[in-house]
């Protein structure tokens, strides 16, 4: 009687550890997938983040450099062939390679994503109109309002970029997201502490080092 309650009993126990076997390892196999995607996430919200930093401080460095309107309108005066020279620098790779991921990101920046890079599609059109020749035969005041338009899509473009930029950095805390600062970005004053502190450091690594003068750096 004992063997036959044994018998049964690991007939009864066997697909039972068979099933719990076949559940433990789904719910790793699934968390493993889960943090698979994460990692894909991220580094797809770090990607945007550095090619939206990018556009957005070529916009900006576009505004600050773009000539006033009078300007333009005296010098379309003086010369009526003139085309202005518009440089389109826009970096869209991350988003056209990957574009079909982009909805893994929140709702609200995904809206504000779409729409920066198709205020960016926007501005390449803008310039191409400007580059092409038949705007030099259009009146001054004409070929003043289309670089206007250009510089106004620019505007939109740095000021949905910036909010954009802000929302990802809200979103994913975790990540870090930073602003990438060129020399070109950081206030003079600022660059010159940089620097110094920079020097007494390679002074202070030399000395822990025993190096004098002359002999490296």
């Amino acid at each position: 009687m004992d063997d036959i309650d044994i018998r049964f009993f690991l007939a009864f126990l066997a697909p039972t550890l068979g099933f719990a076997i076949w559940f433990v390892k789904r719910v790793m196999d699934e968390r493993a997938a889960e943090g698979e995607r994460e990692t894909a996430r991220d580094n797809l919200v770090r990607a945007l983040f550095a090619e939206i930093d990018f556009n957005t401080r070529d916009m900006e460095v576009f505004l600050e450099y773009s000539p006033s309107r009078a300007y333009l309108e005296k010098r379309f005066a003086q010369y009526p062939d003139l085309i202005p020279h518009i440089t389109d620098a826009r970096h869209t790779e991350i988003y056209r390679n990957r574009i079909r991921e982009v909805h893994g990101i929140t709702d609200g920046a995904l809206h504000l994503t779409v729409n920066f890079y198709g205020l960016l599609e926007k501005i390449r059109v803008q310039v191409e109109g400007v580059q092409k020749p038949s705007f030099a035969t259009l009146a001054p005041d004409a070929r003043v309002r289309a670089v206007d338009v250009i510089v106004r899509t620019a505007w939109e473009a740095k000021l949905c970029g910036i909010k954009l930029l802000d929302d990802l950095d809200r979103d994913h805390r975790a990540l870090k997201l930073k602003r990438f600062e060129g020399i070109g970005t950081v206030p003079g004053e600022e660059l010159s502490l940089r620097m110094t502190a920079l020097e007494e450091a390679i002074r202070a690594a030399k000395a822990r080092h025993d190096i004098r003068p002359g002999e490296a750096g």
